[in-house]
């Protein structure tokens, strides 16, 4: 066997090992990209859930929370504070979850989802006038998104919303 024959070969099987290589990688990238995907969803989720904990379990915000939907503009002092803060949170975590959507770095169909009942969300009364007060600070193209989503959806009634009874939404 001569020395050509040899470095012919181990060139070949030098351009073999790369392209495995490079498959290999490009395999271990893929499922990276995807266990990220999974991360952020979850952290996206949990932020949410945490947030519809914080208004279940205590009665004085859920109380404020059913407020401030009918009518924001109506409260005063400290209870408009903390349906401003809780229309805030609610807001800054769709943002996140927007922001996720448009880099791909969650997955869709939850983000997609979430878009559902943001859109829903932003079928109040007093969300709609919060928005109008507050909107502004938030990232520019989420502010076009949740306007756009305003503008093709109406705003029904909150005792609709929640097929409360007319004693309930007093």
């Amino acid at each position: 066997m001569n020395w050509d024959v040899i470095s012919a070969v181990s060139e070949v099987v030098a351009a073999i090992a790369v392209i495995v290589s490079v498959i290999y990688l490009a395999t271990q990238i893929k499922h990276q990209t995807a266990e990220s995907k999974l991360a952020a969803t979850r952290d996206l989720s949990a932020k949410r859930v945490d947030m519809m904990k914080g208004i279940l379990v205590n009665e004085a915000v859920t109380e404020i929370y059913l407020r401030a939907i009918r009518d924001y503009e109506s409260l005063q002092g400290a209870a408009r504070m903390r349906a401003s803060m809780l229309f805030h949170i609610m807001a800054r975590n769709s943002e996140q979850e927007f922001i996720h959507m448009g880099t791909g770095h969650a997955d869709d169909p939850y983000l997609e989802s979430v878009d559902r009942v943001l859109s829903k969300a932003m079928l109040s009364p007093g969300f709609r006038q919060w928005w109008s007060t507050t909107g502004d600070g938030f990232n520019s193209a989420f502010q076009a998104h949740v306007n756009a989503l305003m503008a093709s959806t109406d705003e029904v009634p909150v005792s609709s919303a929640f097929h409360l009874s007319n004693h309930d939404a007093a």
